[in-house]
C-alpha cells in the first residue's frame, strides 16, 4: 500500500471511529466497549512489535498493563493525582518494570523468551494478589474517575469525552507505531525476526535493539493498562495474568501479525463479540473461541495480512498481464538474428 493510500485509510478510520457515539446506538452497542476496543489496541500493538515485527515471543505483556493499571489506580487512591497525570504514572510504572525484566529477557530467546516473561508477569500477579492492604487482593481496588486538567479546573470524564481521550491517544499510538515500524530501526527488527545471526555479522547489537523494541511495548501496554483502569474504574489482579497475555496474542494473530492495522481488527473482533456472545450465552469462550479457528483456517495469516497479500497477487499478476499484453503487440523487428 503506498503513502497516499495508507493516509487516505487512516483518515477514513478516524472519521468513522469519530461518529462512534452516534453509531453506538444504532447497532444497540455501548460507547464503553468502542473505547475498550481502542485501549486494548494499543496493548495488541505492543505484542504486535515484540511478536510480529521482531519475533519474540511476547507471552508477558500482561505484566506491563497490569502495572500501568495499578499504577493509575494507586495514583488516584493515596496521591489524589487528576487523569492525564494518572496516565503518566501508569506508563511510568510499566517502563519502571521492562528497565526491570529487560536485562533477563535479552539473555534469552525463542520459547525460553516466552516462559520467562511468563514467570515474571505470574511475580507482578501474585504481589497484587497477596499485598492486600495496598492493592486490595483479590477483591482489587474501586477508585473514582479523576477529573481532567488542573485540580482547580475539575473537568469532569463521562463516557463520551472518555471515548474521544482514548481516540485521541489511539490516533497518537497508531501514528507513532507506524513511523517506528517503518523507520531504519524497524527494519532492524524485522531483520533480527528474520536472521538475527546475519544482523550480528553486520556489525550491529541486537540486543540493544531488543531491549529498545521492549521497552517502546512495555510503554503502549502501560498507558493501554492506565486507561483500561481509568476506564472502568478498577484494578485486580487477573489482568497481570497470563490468560491476559494470551489474549493479546490472539487478538493479534487474529487481525494479522507484523501490520499496522491488525492489532484494531483483531481487538475490534474479541472484544465486540466477547460483549455480544456473552448477553447470549455463558459458554461465549466456547463461541468465541470457534470464530478464532473460522478465521484462522480462513485467513492464514490474519484477517489484515492475508487480504494485503491477497491485494499485492492479484496486483503482481495484472501486472505480468500486461506486460504479456504489451510483448505480444509489440512490432516484429525483420533482420535480427536469433
Amino acid at each position: 500500500m503506498t503513502q497516499g493510500r495508507e493516509i487516505a485509510v487512516f483518515a477514513i478510520a478516524l472519521v468513522v471511529l469519530a461518529f462512534g457515539p452516534l453509531i453506538c446506538p444504532l447497532i444497540q452497542l455501548d460507547i464503553t466497549i468502542l473505547s475498550e476496543v481502542l485501549v486494548t489496541t494499543l496493548a495488541v500493538l505492543s505484542v504486535n512489535l515484540l511478536l510480529g515485527y521482531t519475533g519474540l515471543p511476547a507471552f508477558g505483556n500482561a505484566a506491563y498493563f497490569g502495572l500501568g493499571a495499578y499504577g493509575a489506580a494507586l495514583s488516584v487512591t493515596y496521591l489524589h493525582v487528576n487523569f492525564e497525570f494518572a496516565v503518566l504514572v501508569g506508563a511510568a510504572a510499566a517502563v519502571a518494570g521492562g528497565l526491570l525484566l529487560g536485562p533477563f529477557l535479552l539473555r534469552r530467546r525463542g520459547i525460553y523468551f516466552g516462559l520467562l516473561s511468563i514467570a515474571f508477569g505470574q511475580v507482578f500477579y501474585f504481589i497484587a494478589y497477596r499485598y492486600t492492604d495496598v492493592t486490595g487482593g483479590e477483591d482489587g481496588m474501586n477508585f473514582p474517575r479523576p477529573s481532567l486538567g488542573p485540580g482547580f479546573a475539575h473537568i469532569s470524564i463521562k463516557e463520551v469525552q472518555f471515548y474521544y481521550i482514548a481516540l485521541i491517544v489511539f490516533a497518537v499510538a497508531m501514528v507513532a507505531f507506524r513511523a517506528v515500524v517503518r523507520s531504519p530501526f524497524g527494519r532492524t527488527l524485522v531483520a533480527i525476526r528474520q536472521n538475527e545471526v546475519r544482523v550480528r555479522y553486520l556489525g550491529l547489537d541486537t540486543d540493544r535493539f531488543i531491549f529498545v523494541a521492549l521497552l517502546i511495548s512495555a510503554l503502549m501496554a502501560g498507558v493501554s493498562g492506565a486507561l483500561f483502569g481509568l476506564l472502568i474504574n478498577f484494578a485486580y489482579p487477573l489482568i497481570l495474568d497470563w490468560h491476559q497475555s494470551g489474549n493479546f496474542v490472539l487478538m493479534m494473530i487474529l487481525g494479522g501479525a507484523g501490520t499496522i492495522w491488525g492489532s484494531l481488527v483483531g481487538a475490534l473482533i474479541y472484544v465486540i463479540g466477547k460483549d455480544i456472545i456473552s448477553t447470549i450465552t455463558p459458554l461465549w469462550q466456547i463461541f468465541l473461541g470457534a470464530v478464532f479457528v473460522a478465521c484462522v483456517l480462513g485467513f492464514p495469516r490474519g484477517i489484515v495480512g492475508s487480504i494485503g497479500a491477497l491485494v499485492r497477487r492479484r496486483a503482481v499478476s495484472e501486472d505480468v498481464s500486461a506486460n504479456e499484453a504489451f510483448d505480444a503487440n509489440a512490432p516484429i523487428e525483420v533482420g535480427r538474428g536469433v
